[in-house]
């Protein structure tokens, strides 16, 4: 009796160790908005290994839109080959679809996904089956011994499809966001820790998490949010690490008897990061050699630092280029906001406007204009396009900012603007697939792609001055 007892006793003693041997750690690399960066490919290949040699099975993801904004990579025979091939060789174990993953329509999309030695995970998209594109809606995966869920969703924008050219994703239906995630809760009972992959954005994120809290993790990207330290909604942690590689999010989940009991997160510095990986360093430098790229187009004279700045540049030059009276570009459209005085190579001109879109003309009077730059407004995220030829003042509802108030048209020397004159107003084949606004006169392509255009009037240059160029005021009210 006495034996038993102490036998017992013994079990008991032991009985905590026991249980804190059961609690194990997940590691979690995830990155979004790369855009092609392949540069930085070595750097993050250093801080993969490094953590790698701890945990062999760290599992490595991407929120999506890991192509264009680099035409090494864009423009590349097999276009996002680069970035695939470098992907592959990091060891990525899975990627949500960004929206620019589609840049190179269906056809690049299937090449990338079939060349991936990952999966794109995706639950609101139904590709038709000829497609053949390597996309599914979920996916588990086992790390020592913890079961690991991932549902993978993608952005849609007002007019129900993801953020690119409308005839880049024909034959592909993109289901609801909110409405897909629901139908695969099933998931969380088939697994220890469930993840959201995403590409909807910070504040779609958030809101994910109050209506899903039993998501463990949510991975986003799209909005190019940087989100430092554990940002905690309603329990759920939500993580996003900017774009181009700057950053790297660790995210550490604490697992005990088949429940999340702590998570953490941090982003690493990628960009400012001095190791490298050789072998990575030495796939860069074959994609990188591109002596056309390098070519200086014009001088720019001084720093450019808005990003209206350099879309009056994209404006201007459309505008000379096909002699239309005003010209119009989406901000979206415009890849970066800053660059400093000196060369412009082909490069950079390509970077800053990466999307091979084509001119359109529209005949438009005043009062269609105003419609036109609302509607463009309303369909590029709310964000105000630039324009050459004219100026305008935009009031937006500081309760609501997708509803504008007022808009005032003014020549670009301040001057009123005639209303009911019949204007040549020329923009890009993006704007005028997105945007539905009431005008009398057919529009008519130009045929011919806008960033070729405008590096041809900028040779003819040599040297620019677009600094202090901003022909739109928002105000809020």
């Amino acid at each position: 009796m006495k034996t038993l007892f102490k036998a017992a006793l013994l079990s008991l003693l032991f009985l905590p160790n026991l249980q804190a041997e059961e609690k194990k750690t997940i590691n979690i690399l995830s990155v979004n908005d790369m855009h092609a960066s392949i540069e930085h490919f070595p750097k993050l290949a250093y801080i993969v290994d490094s953590i790698r040699k701890n945990d062999p099975d760290v599992l490595i993801l991407s929120a999506g839109d890991n192509r264009t904004g680099n035409p090494l990579n864009d423009r590349y025979e097999d276009p996002s080959y680069p970035m695939t091939a470098l992907m592959n060789a990091v060891g990525f174990n899975g990627s949500a679809i960004g929206n620019h993953e589609f840049d190179a329509t269906v056809s690049g999309f299937r090449s990338q996904s079939n060349q991936s030695n990952f999966k794109y995970i995706c639950a609101n998209i139904e590709p038709n089956d000829t497609l053949k594109i390597n996309v599914q809606p979920f996916k588990f995966f086992e790390r020592n011994g913890v079961k690991i869920g991932v549902l993978g969703i993608i952005q849609r924008g007002t007019n129900g499809l993801p953020d690119t050219h409308p005839n880049n994703i024909k034959g592909i239906k993109f289901y609801p966001e909110e409405e897909t995630i629901a139908k695969y809760k099933w998931m969380r009972e088939q697994c220890d820790v469930l993840i959201l992959l995403t590409h909807c954005g910070y504040e779609a994120d958030v809101e994910f998490a109050k209506k899903f809290p039993y998501f463990d993790l949510i991975i986003g990207g799209h909005s190019h949010t940087k989100v430092e330290g554990v940002d905690l909604h309603n329990g759920v942690l939500v993580t996003q690490t900017e774009n181009k590689l700057k950053y790297v999010s660790h995210t550490q989940i604490e697992v005990e008897n088949n429940k999340v009991v702590n998570k953490t997160t941090k982003l690493l510095p990628v960009k400012k990061s001095k190791n490298t990986v050789a072998s990575i360093q030495a796939m860069v430098d074959k994609f990188s050699d591109n002596k056309e790229l390098q070519r200086p187009v014009v001088m720019i004279d001084e720093d450019l630092t808005t990003f209206n700045e350099l879309g009056y540049l994209l404006c201007d030059g459309l505008q000379k280029m096909t002699d239309a009276d005003i010209a119009i570009q989406n901000f979206g459209g415009i890849r970066y906001g800053e660059f400093p005085k000196g060369n412009m190579t082909v490069n950079d001109l390509l970077r800053l406007d990466p999307f091979g879109n084509e001119a359109v003309m529209y005949e438009l009077t005043g009062e269609e204009l105003k419609s036109l730059l609302i509607d463009c407004r309303l369909h590029d995220e709310d964000r105000s396009p630039v324009i050459s030829g004219a100026k305008y003042e935009i009031t937006i509802d500081k309760k609501n900012k997708q509803k504008v108030k007022g808009l005032k048209l003014y020549q670009e020397n301040g001057k009123p603007f005639d209303m009911k004159r019949v204007y040549k107003v020329v923009v890009n084949s993006y704007i005028a697939s997105i945007c539905d606004f009431p005008h009398e006169r057919d529009e008519k392509s130009l045929f011919k792609v806008c960033s070729d255009m405008l590096m041809e009037y900028l040779e003819n240059q040599k040297h620019v001055n677009y600094k202090g160029k901003d022909t739109v005021k928002e105000i809020i009210k």
